[in-house]
């Protein structure tokens, strides 16, 4: 297709990256790989397909490279690999939180990256070792939680040539053997071995919330772990400021790139009085040369952040209770108070991109509970700040199709919003989900054109020549502004693996698309005709 993209550079790479918080950790010399096991956290998918958050790595063991990344249904328990072949056996499963224990026996080629799972029902695997007869010893769940937490049935299982074992060869009903003592799940060594394995240079990172390039190529990053990163135009990392409590949501960077308003997520423990405190209310300003705040704000509920790109900054609380929306010039100083009514939908809050002069919210309408899309006009030397119902949400009240927020860009005579989209049935089993992407005009906010797709979205950004979906499955679509049409499509890859992408931004001076992972690196790709 006519639009390139290429991955220049992944900021915040390193060793074991795609297996996100590790729980497992095995060396194979004999292969000379290194087999690693963990967990990278929920992801709200909508859409066809399932999210599958654990993921098994084989790794080189001289380079650390990966070879393989398996994703898994389930979270690991053991890895053991084969004393001889080229293989290993990986047991995984959880407690499903009502009645039964669920998992997989997976046999791991470690050349091919084939994977085959050994249990005909599904079974928690807690334990396993290759027995010296060439048999697979392992310690399985029983079957619901009746029969105990931490224990399991012993099973041996021997198979003439272990490279071509069926899959189902194991039925974990077909013996049963006194309960023993299943012990720990997980390798308590494993952040020390990765540690060692990188001489040092593991470190544990997540999901990157959101993004925002400067004019000199600077990226500012957000995520559960940092409060906020700073990367230098030569993509290392300039500045970091360390979490307190579950780290920070949402950047809006000043239109001089001196300073960004963060917001955060979660609590945090007060060091002087001990008590916990609602961390998501408070809106801070950092200045982007050394981290240093410089200003501070505290709101009576977590806040969404409403921009233009002449500086001016909306902070909405997001509580069930009617607050005032704070109005900030771009001098930063506080210039009205708007009372709004309050946002009664749980979906994410409408955030919209490179708006000239306008700052968006969501809300109720202005007749009834619908969702609408409303303004701000800031104030001028003849007029108060005002509010502006502009337009429903649902742009067609005839059709089944039901949307909710999520990213817009405004564009010169038009605003493209994307989100969740649901549409009933006949049945449940018609219903369909997904994403849909519509460009309204200004200011009457008709349908110019709607696309929909069963991916789910991660984020959308773009300018007056391109726009860019970015979805969970790994998938980036180029849209035409005008028209809606397709007119590229990528699958984005680290190291020749795909990764899930859960933010973007977009650069259009510097022809630049930085795009955020859910193991905690940045995609650092170059968009060009």
């Amino acid at each position: 297709m006519p639009h390139e993209l290429t991955v220049r550079r992944i900021l915040g790479d390193q060793p074991f990256a795609e297996i996100g918080r590790p729980v497992w950790a095995v060396t194979d010399p004999r292969h000379g790989c290194v087999i690693a096991a963990g967990d990278l956290g929920h992801v709200t998918w909508r859409g066809t397909g399932q999210w599958l958050g654990h993921r098994i790595g084989v790794y080189d063991a001289d380079t650390l490279r990966p070879r393989h990344v398996v994703p898994s249904r389930y979270p690991v328990c053991a890895i053991e690999p084969h004393p001889e072949l080229p293989l290993a056996a990986i047991g995984t499963g959880r407690y499903d939180g009502s009645w039964d224990f669920q998992g997989q026996l997976l046999l791991l080629h470690l050349e091919t990256g084939h994977v085959t799972n050994l249990l005909s029902k599904s079974r928690q695997v807690r334990h396993l070792r290759w027995l010296e007869d060439g048999r697979l010893a392992m310690l399985i769940s029983p079957e619901d939680k009746d029969s105990g937490f931490r224990k399991g049935f012993e099973l041996a299982v021997a198979v003439d040539d272990w490279l071509s074992a069926p899959a189902g060869l194991v039925d974990p009903d077909d013996t049963r053997h006194p309960m023993v003592e299943s012990g720990l799940l997980y390798d308590p060594q494993v952040k020390d071995t990765l540690a060692r394995l990188t001489q040092g240079r593991w470190q544990r990172r997540a999901e990157v919330r959101d993004l925002a390039v400067l004019a000199d190529g600077r990226v500012l990053a957000t995520g559960p772990h940092t409060d906020l990163e700073c990367w230098d135009p030569s993509g290392a990392p300039a500045w970091s400021l360390p979490t307190d409590g579950e780290g920070s949501v949402r950047i809006e960077a000043a239109p001089d790139d001196t300073s960004a308003w963060v917001t955060y997520r979660g609590y945090r423990r007060d060091e002087t009085t001990g008590r916990t405190v609602d961390r998501a209310t408070t809106v801070r300003r950092i200045s982007t040369a050394d981290g240093g705040e410089s200003d501070r704000l505290d709101l009576p509920s977590a806040p969404a952040l409403c921009a233009a790109a002449e500086g001016w900054l909306a902070l909405r609380p997001q509580g069930r209770d009617a607050h005032a929306t704070l109005l900030l010039a771009p001098t930063h100083q506080e210039t009205a108070r708007l009372d709004l009514a309050p946002n009664r939908s749980n979906s994410p809050a409408l955030r919209v991109r490179h708006s000239a002069s306008r700052l968006y919210v969501d809300g109720p309408g202005p007749d009834d509970d619908a969702p609408w899309i409303h303004a701000i006009d800031p104030p001028t030397a003849h007029a108060s700040a005002t509010l502006r119902a502009l337009f429903p949400l649902h742009w067609d009240p005839a059709s089944a199709l039901q949307p909710w927020y999520g990213p817009a860009v405004e564009l010169t005579h038009a605003l493209v919003h994307a989100g969740r989209a649901y549409e009933r049935g006949a049945t449940y089993a018609d219903a369909r989900e997904g994403t849909y992407v519509v460009s309204r005009r200004l200011p009457d906010g008709e349908a110019r054109w709607v696309y929909r797709t069963d991916k789910p979205l991660a984020d959308l950004d773009g300018d007056e020549r391109k726009l860019y979906a970015v979805y969970l499955t790994g998938e980036m679509e180029t849209l035409d502004p005008e028209t809606g049409e397709v007119r590229a499509r990528h699958t984005l890859r680290a190291h020749g693996h795909p990764v899930t992408p859960v933010s973007a931004a977009y650069r259009a001076d510097q022809q630049r698309l930085l795009v955020g992972t859910v193991d905690g690196r940045i995609l650092d790709c170059e968009v060009r005709d």
